[in-house]
């Protein structure tokens, strides 16, 4: 009798764990997607100021990405893997180099080089520069949202100039945070 209750809680503790484990994974996969306001800074970045700004005659350099509002100046070079992101912001590869819609993405933890760890802080209005060899623009935060890892809609080319910059969200594992700025017309 004493060995039935045992195996009985037994059970039960296995259960209980085993619920709890898939619980954390669907949360982490969830089709629901994250509300934009209750993202928020990882507290080790929360004060975090980039100046790692490179020439931009530099080969290498596309641009150089500057958005005051979060304390943000930092070099931007073509590709959106490792390799690049770990030390700069990437140029996303599919997306227009110059004119048209510009994707760039970003850490924003996790690396000593977490340079979208704010973006989650600008609003609509909110300014962010960008200069190349060719021109400086200013744009302007007209749409911040979360989307699905494989939502590319809001890279597709635009006759706008628009700047989208993109990074993962914290626990959520095929979400992302968008924020895309257009162009302000001189």
């Amino acid at each position: 009798m004493k060995n039935k209750k045992l195996v009985i809680v037994i059970i039960g503790f296995i259960i209980f764990i085993v619920s709890a484990i898939i619980s954390f994974y669907c949360s982490l996969y969830s089709n629901k997607l994250v509300n934009v306001e209750d993202i928020k800074t990882d507290s080790k970045y929360e004060n975090i100021i980039y100046d790692d700004e490179e020439d931009v005659w530099d080969d290498s350099v596309l641009g150089i990405l500057k958005i005051e509002k979060i304390g943000l100046t930092a070099t931007v070079k073509e590709g959106s893997d490792s390799s690049v992101i770990d030390n700069y912001i990437g140029h996303i590869e599919s997306t227009a180099t110059y004119d048209g819609n510009i994707g760039l993405a970003s850490h924003n933890r996790g690396s000593d080089k977490a340079y979208f760890a704010r973006i989650n802080e600008l609003e609509r209005g909110d300014l962010i520069t960008y200069t190349t060899k060719f021109y400086t623009r200013t744009y302007v935060v007209d749409k911040i949202e979360v989307i699905h890892e494989t939502d590319w809609s809001l890279l597709e080319n635009t006759e706008d100039n628009k700047l989208t910059l993109i990074t993962c969200i914290s626990n959520k594992r095929v979400q992302r945070l968008c924020v895309q700025a257009t162009e302000i017309q001189q």
